[in-house]
């Protein structure tokens, strides 16, 4: 039996034609207002939905703008008694649980390297996804006239998640000096930029977990070196959109972004974004970097394919 989503009820239809034949007795002036507002909000509501950058799993989908994996499990009793009926709740929690774990180990940290390759050999790892689909909140569950369930479940890759599967190589960053940063690498007029925005749009670029940047002459300019682990870990080493006007407008990155193009994807097997020389050079001068890197204060911009 397919699984079913909960339906809201019809409206009355002579209601909804006394609505109809009122509309038409407004101003045609109002109608046209009313008719704007429609076309307005058909075009703005799905753009806005697909500002959100979201990979798709058979079972499930990967949210990397919120940090937000859901999953979906079934259910179905295997005869018709009421200890059968009773079980599947259980069951389809128990498939969801399953298939969250599936997405969690799929989800890549750098490089091509997968959770599920680099917890394959670590218990402590393989339990701590376990802990995170177990811990995941059941946000739907729907049945069907022939008592067939369905749980859709969700967690966050924030927070313990990052903590077990970002690199070692990411530590703590001690307190860095906010006065010498504000006045370093400052000209006349000039105020300090608050984070970093890559638009990697064109670049087919995956979301990872740890993401770098590097110049055309291959030094890094963000990151193990620059990123603390307890921001990394509690908002990600970046957030990515794909939308850059929701980029510019977004807290993250603070009232005054720097804005930077990326050139290409350093290789096949390297999930580094490389950026220009001059716009490397541009990025080096500013003592100020230091702090937003370490904070993790970084969108990047890849293509949309959303929601």
């Amino acid at each position: 039996m397919p699984f079913l989503f909960n339906h809201t009820a019809p409206v009355n239809g002579c209601k909804t034609a006394l609505r109809l034949r009122s509309l038409g007795a407004l101003p045609v002036v109002l109608q046209r207002g009313f008719f704007c507002l429609f076309l307005f909000l058909a075009c703005i509501l799905p753009a806005m939905a697909y500002a959100d950058c979201v990979t798709r799993f058979d079972n499930g989908k990967i949210n990397w703008s919120t940090g937000k994996i859901t999953a979906i499990g079934k259910a179905a009793p295997k005869e018709n008694t009421e200890s059968e009926i009773e079980s599947v709740p259980g069951s389809a929690r128990a498939n969801a649980n399953g298939h969250i774990i599936e997405i969690l180990k799929q989800v890549k940290i750098y490089n091509g390297l997968t959770v599920g390759e680099y917890a394959s050999n670590n218990d402590v790892i393989l339990a701590g996804i376990e802990k995170t689909a177990g811990d995941a909140l059941i946000v739907r569950q729907t049945y069907t006239s022939a008592l067939d369930m369905a749980v859709e479940i969700e967690t966050s890759i924030y927070g313990g998640f990052l903590q077990l599967t970002l690199p070692d190589e990411i530590r703590q960053i001690s307190e860095i000096n906010p006065e010498k940063t504000e006045q370093t690498g400052k000209g006349l007029g000039e105020f300090p930029y608050t984070g970093l925005i890559l638009d990697a749009r064109g670049l087919k670029v995956d979301p990872v977990l740890y993401p770098v940047i590097v110049s055309e002459q291959g030094r890094k300019v963000y990151s193990s070196l620059f990123i603390s682990r307890e921001f990394a870990v509690q908002y990600g080493a970046c957030l990515y959109l794909c939308d850059i006007e929701k980029a510019k407008r977004h807290k993250r990155t603070g009232p005054r972004p720097i804005i930077l193009k990326g050139l290409r994807k350093s290789g096949k097997n390297d999930s580094s974004i490389m950026i220009g020389m001059k716009d490397a050079k541009k990025l080096e001068k500013r003592q100020e970097r230091h702090q937003f890197f370490k904070e993790c204060r970084v969108i990047i911009v890849v293509d949309g394919w959303g929601e």
